[in-house]
């Protein structure tokens, strides 16, 4: 997760990001996996458009969070972090 921690936004490019936790496909009592995260700034992440507020900023981009895995994993595996 450090290295997650590292990178820009996957959503906006800033830096300064949190690590959020995909929690797709899991029920309420799962715990969400430390493997399946992506870099969110605070704004994406927990801002009224953020993923944790009304996921607007999903559609605005064109993306959703297992897009946004996809790319982070991309950018690990090319060494960015």
């Amino acid at each position: 997760m450090d290295r997650v921690a590292r990178l820009p936004c996957a959503c906006c490019g800033c830096y300064g990001v949190q690590v959020h936790h995909i929690r797709e496909t899991m029920g309420m009592g799962q715990r969400a996996s430390n493997w399946l995260v992506i870099p969110l700034c605070p704004s994406c992440h927990t801002g009224p458009k953020g993923i944790h507020g009304d996921r607007s900023m999903l559609k605005i981009i064109k993306a959703d969070e297992l897009s946004l895995l996809a790319d982070t994993m991309r950018l690990l595996a090319i060494g960015a972090a």
